[in-house]
């Protein structure tokens, strides 16, 4: 029997259904209906094991249905918690209750007609399926928290689930009915805080379930594209995609009829395999560029090693100052393989004008070659940056939270507080996207604070606010990892994939080749040698294919096997695996050569055993160039570097041997001759030498201004720009006041704008210093012209109060209405208060005045509580009594700072005069 009962005021906000609506309790009962039989299905709705559809594209489903939306900014923040007033829409539109107007149940601050929550909130109570958080005093309290247990109750009672028997989860008592229940209908995991605020994200998964269950689906096929000949994109008009395998190939420039089943109805779509072409080449911000495909693209064609192959992008400077180094930068793909993004190495950014060639190197999935590709792009970023995610995982405990934010930042200047507490943040090496913020002890199941200050992008937009806040809860991990793809790499590698980040060393003497007769081959050995969600093993030794070409068995993965945060598989575990004989001979991919560097020729897969040398043929002599391919020659992966290779300059053909290299296959293919054209690249610094900040100074430059000078040097040359930019420097663990300026004086060196030695000025208001006290200066952000970064330097400065203080307010004493309080933005000395320092105005006329009917008396400093502030008595002329401001004859009392007046605070700053507060 369903205990339809609910909990006092203390321990819930939400009412029984009971009544409302014809309309509502028929949508009701259509969901309860199909419950029995569906429930089984909410887990894999809700969470995407069925419709596939993620987070995201549940919000998007919903929000096109005007369910929910989303901020200003156009984004949905599904890692925000869900306000009450959220919730009521969200109920009100996904039972499809009627909106109310004209009726105010609630007493909330801002509960108006002009509320937009208003006609949810008044719905959700009128069909009972909510009501106030406080119903004594009469408050929805609209902007406060939902909690799971509390969208739990809601949906146990408006879906009219069973109650359980039994109870195991994290709810407070008067809900642990409820919270159960949607366990067992697979709407919330059994792991989760109960008592915590529900995510916006968790609402939307778990709305979306509903929905799906409660209206019959209308989906229409709104586009298909194909992503390749095998694969097409199938978008639908709720903006959910599903990616549909076909067992025949598309044939290009020939309209197709697919069938397929979503959500287990049939469609049909019409598609055409179009050319391969660039689709459009974008900067999303000044340190990355996006090239979009119309096809999957082969990743090797582009990317070695999760870098830019040399020449297959080229980026050129057309107007502006800044020049980026595309081969070898970090590059990544979309789940698609139909979209590279490329971020720019170092301290190099875009800003300008740039011609942008996109080479016919790349091929699709199928080996065709995408056509060249020019456009130009202008680059002028003015957007900062945004914490889109922070998260942190543990299985009980953790000292790591994980920010991901909107665009690449830069690593120095970053000040990082936990719950208060000053926290490492450490940007990474590739993208610049995500900040790691090392700290004290942060439990499972808690949230915290995070405040980070100075966050800057490459173009230097800083984070607004600054510092820029948001809170983190921590997830409790204790479920075992699980394998996601078993790939093998050759006849001699196999790469396991998992769900999250697991152990490598755990790995080590813990997994068995088995052959198809469950008969021991021997143990992998680990390759990777850093804990990742991918680990690369190798075969056993002696191990090799069958005459056949193909070997078919078995891993077994040993039960220690365990995630970075200690949860082992706890059984064996075993996957199946085949193995084929690699047959492919490795080819030549590029050969590049750099000033200082060498030459490094890259081949299509890693490759062992160099012997022989090349020739180098000069293309404009016809000879044979004079090079040293013996001192230093190794082998790195898929490269082969000849660091001793100098002098290059102009065109040249590079020849080599079959015998030169061989694959790194149980097979070892040989290389078969060929010859490649060297790409020469023009020289880069070879500066590795850190500038250094040799001294900070302090002076007092004027009345209105401080000046902290920063004298630094560098071997090379200063990158003036880091020098000028306010977010190098911090004091007191804030940024300057946007109101300092920076001037250089005191350079030396041949380049002006690559200075060897400099002064840095930085100018600061007084006014922007707002108490005195000692201050730490810390220039964190300077680099040289070849974006080598300076070690921190601090100094301790004690610099002084420059803000004048201010009447804040004056109100009549509660403990003696005969008083007036007077208080001020701080402290001021009680020997420059005095009663010819204002003006009072009572009922429209000043106490000066010659027909006042009033005298003010005497300052007095005040005490105890009142420390800091000050009391004014009147007297009535007619009676000399003190006069009661209370009284009803009393309408209006005005204070006004007199121009004159000579009121200080306790550096001396005189008081803002002619301010004007009411009392009364």
């Amino acid at each position: 029997m369903s205990d339809m009962s609910y909990p006092t005021k203390e321990k819930s906000q939400f009412m029984n259904v009971q009544g409302g609506e014809k309309k509502v309790m028929k949508k009701i009962l259509s969901v309860a209906l199909s419950t029995a039989m569906a429930f089984s299905m909410f887990a894999s709705v809700a969470f995407g094991e069925t419709a596939q559809a993620t987070p995201q594209q549940a919000f998007d489903a919903l929000a096109a249905k005007g369910i929910l939306n989303g901020y200003p900014d156009g984004q949905a923040h599904l890692e925000k918690d869900l306000t009450r007033a959220e919730f009521a829409k969200i109920v009100t539109k996904l039972f499809g209750l009627t909106e109310v107007s004209g009726k105010l149940s609630y007493k909330d601050k801002g509960y108006t007609a002009t509320n937009w929550a208003v006609p949810y909130i008044e719905a959700v109570t009128a069909a009972n399926l909510m009501q106030g958080k406080d119903t004594v005093k009469g408050l929805f309290d609209y902007n406060g928290k939902v909690t799971v247990e509390e969208v739990a109750a809601v949906l146990f009672r408006a879906l009219k689930l069973e109650q359980p028997t039994t109870t195991d989860n994290s709810a407070s008592v008067w809900a642990k009915g409820y919270a159960q229940a949607v366990i067992n209908a697979g709407l919330v995991a059994q792991t989760t805080n109960f008592k915590a605020n529900a995510t916006r994200s968790l609402v939307v998964e778990t709305a979306y379930a509903v929905d799906q269950l409660s209206v019959k689906p209308t989906l229409t096929v709104a586009s298909a594209e194909a992503t390749s000949p095998t694969s097409v994109v199938v978008t639908f008009s709720d903006k959910t995609t599903q990616t549909v395998e076909l067992t025949t190939a598309l044939v290009e420039g020939v309209e197709t009829t697919i069938n397929f089943k979503h959500l287990e109805k049939d469609y049909t779509a019409k598609v055409t395999l179009a050319a391969p072409k660039v689709v459009s080449v974008e900067a999303p911000n000044a340190k990355q560029l996006v090239v979009k495909f119309n096809r999957t693209i082969d990743a090797e064609s582009l990317i070695s090693e999760d870098a830019v192959i040399a020449d297959v992008l080229k980026v050129v400077t057309v107007t502006g100052t800044n020049n980026v180094t595309v081969n070898g930068a970090h590059v990544t793909l979309n789940a698609g393989s139909t979209e590279a993004t490329i971020t720019f190495p170092g301290t190099e950014f875009l800003k300008g004008q740039y011609s942008i060639v996109v080479t016919d190197a790349i091929k699709t999935s199928a080996g065709t070659k995408f056509p060249t590709f020019t456009n130009l792009i202008t680059v002028a970023d003015v957007v900062a940056p945004t914490v889109v995610s922070a998260t942190a995982v543990a299985k009980t405990t953790t000292n790591t939270v994980t920010v991901k934010v909107s665009e690449p930042v830069k690593k120095s200047g970053i000040i990082a507080y936990v719950n208060g507490a000053a926290a490492t943040a450490t940007v990474s090496n590739d993208t610049y996207d995500t900040i790691t913020l090392t700290t004290g002890t942060l439990n499972s199941g808690s949230s915290y604070d995070v405040s980070l200050l100075n966050v800057t992008d490459y173009a230097g937009n800083v984070a607004n606010p600054n510092p820029i806040k948001t809170t983190v809860a921590v997830t409790s991990d204790t479920a075992a990892p699980t394998i996601a793809s078993v790939t093998p790499v050759s006849d001699k590698y196999i790469d396991i994939k998992f769900n999250k980040k697991v152990n490598y060393q755990s790995f080590v003497a813990n997994v068995r080749l088995l052959n198809v007769y469950g008969e021991s081959q021997g143990t992998l050995s680990v390759v990777t040698s850093k804990d990742s969600d991918t680990i690369r093993l190798q075969v056993p030794a002696g191990f090799k294919v069958p005459d056949s070409g193909t070997f078919t068995g078995s891993l077994v993965f040993g039960a220690s096997v365990k995630d970075t945060l200690g949860n082992t598989l706890g059984t064996a575990l075993t996957q199946p695996i085949t193995i084929t004989k690699d047959t492919v001979a490795p080819t030549v991919v590029s050969a590049v050569y750099t000033s200082g560097k060498g030459l490094v020729v890259t081949f299509s897969e890693n490759v062992k055993e160099l012997t022989g040398a090349p020739t180098l043929i000069n293309e404009s002599t016809g000879q044979l160039a004079t090079a040293d391919f013996t001192t230093g020659a190794k082998i790195d992966g898929a490269k082969v570097i000849y660091p001793a290779v100098a002098g290059l300059s102009g065109n040249y053909t590079l020849r080599l041997p079959a015998t030169l290299v061989k694959d790194d296959s149980l097979s070892s293919n040989k290389f078969v001759a060929a010859s490649i054209t060297v790409t020469v690249e023009t020289a880069t610094s070879t500066d590795a030498d850190r500038p250094s900040v040799t001294g900070v100074t302090y002076t007092e430059a004027a009345a209105t201004e401080v000046v902290i000078t920063v004298s630094v040097k560098d071997d090379k040359g200063l990158n003036v720009a880091s020098l000028r930019d306010l977010n190098s420097y911090t004091y007191g663990d804030k940024a300057l006041p946007s109101t300092a300026y920076i001037v250089l004086t005191n350079t030396t060196g041949t380049n002006s704008s690559a200075p060897l030695t400099a002064d840095v000025n930085i100018h600061i208001p007084k006014t922007s210093i707002s108490e005195s006290k000692v201050f730490t200066f810390v220039a964190a952000g300077i680099t040289d012209a070849a974006g080598n970064g300076a070690l921190a330097f601090s100094r301790d400065f004690a610099l002084t109060d420059g803000v004048a203080p201010k009447l804040t307010a004056a109100t009549v004493s509660t403990g003696d209405t005969s008083v007036l309080v007077l208080s001020f933005s701080e402290d001021v000395k009680s020997g420059t208060v005095d009663t010819a320092d204002f003006v009072f105005t009572i009922n429209g006329v000043a106490t000066t005045a010659s027909d006042s009917l009033y005298t003010a008396n005497a300052v007095t400093a005040g005490a105890g509580n009142d420390a800091g502030k000050y009391y004014v008595t009147f007297t009535v002329k007619s009676t000399l009594k003190n006069l009661d401001l209370n009284a009803n004859n009393i309408n209006t009392v005005k204070v006004t700072v007199d121009k004159a007046a000579n009121i200080e605070d306790t550096s001396g700053n005189k008081i803002t005069t002619e301010t004007e507060v009411d009392a009364k």
